[in-house]
């Protein structure tokens, strides 16, 4: 999912920074715990956004290490994606998995 988002900032010039995704954080925010754990994490992400740090995005795509594992499960950058393009990346995956 995190590809796709990606994808579609670069392809459209999209600002990480917006109204939806801050909601979308503060939303992940207040459904996680609270321990210093998961805290530094959505702290990351809040950094990311207010930079629009795409960069830093790509290197959370990229990476197959725990700490890139547990960005992307906590992203915000959902709320990028309308539901046809979630759906999209949801049924390529499914055919790669039924390969």
């Amino acid at each position: 999912m995190q590809a796709a988002i990606l994808n579609k900032v670069e392809r459209e010039h999209l600002p990480l920074d917006t109204v939806r995704v801050r909601r979308s954080l503060q939303s992940v925010r207040e459904h996680v715990s609270r321990s210093p754990y998961f805290t530094d994490f959505l702290d990351r992400w809040e950094r990311i956004v207010e930079d629009n740090d795409v960069e830093t995005l790509r290197r959370i795509v990229e990476s197959d290490d725990e700490t890139g594992n547990e960005m992307r499960n906590l992203s915000p950058l959902h709320v990028l994606l309308t539901e046809d393009e979630r759906m999209k990346v949801l049924d390529d995956l499914r055919e790669l998995v039924l390969k």
